[in-house]
């Protein structure tokens, strides 16, 4: 009996250990294969550039580019850079970007993200054929999906990186973030102004 009881108090031990060990591993572990919900909260931090949040930044921009598209849409002079902006403006307005609340993340969301960016530079690169570009607009232009392709492949990393604890993660989108704000900067105030025109 003795002998019985023991093994059943080991047993009992053990699976609780697991259950513990593994419930451990999901929260410090968030998006590895033993998380639960493969998911996290991502807290972004509440930073300015000169004096200005990133949403008002975008929302700035937006102002001003709805009224260049409509001037472009009632021109017989096509722009196409102002033309395929609509279709680039949106992979910088997702919401996760925008503003300082707390945002809860998974590899669903991480995908829509990554799909996001490839489109955007998808856009960029058939302006390199469709506009007619000096070459000081060109390097604009190819520095951008340069930027894009850097978000690509950091975006990628997270969405395939199985062992990033959550202070790496929250690190690495703060980056993430911080990069999209600089590829919208270079896109909005250096290729764009230079180009539309």
């Amino acid at each position: 009996m003795n002998t019985k009881r023991k093994r059943k108090v080991w047993g009992i031990g053990f699976g609780v250990f697991i259950v513990l060990g593994i419930a451990f591993i999901s929260w410090y572990y968030p998006l590895s294969p033993f998380s639960i919900h493969q998911s996290f909260t991502y807290h972004p931090s509440s930073e300015t550039h000169n004096g200005k949040t990133y949403e008002e930044e975008v929302g700035q921009f937006k102002a001003a580019y709805e009224k260049d598209l409509d001037k472009d849409v009632k021109s017989e002079n096509h722009n196409p850079t102002v033309y395929r902006t609509q279709y680039i403006l949106p992979t910088f307005e997702q919401q996760w970007l925008l503003g300082t609340e707390s945002k809860t993340i998974d590899k669903d969301q991480l995908d829509q993200i990554l799909l996001d960016v490839q489109q955007a530079r998808n856009t960029l690169l058939s302006l390199v054929s469709e506009g007619d570009y000096s070459r000081e607009e060109r390097v604009y232009l190819v520095d951008s999906i340069n930027a894009l392709l850097k978000l690509e492949d950091s975006v990628r990393m997270i969405r395939n990186g199985k062992y990033f604890s959550r202070s790496d993660l929250q690190r690495m989108l703060g980056t993430v973030r911080g990069d999209f704000r600089a590829s919208f900067n270079h896109y909005t105030t250096v290729f764009y102004d230079v180009s539309h025109k």
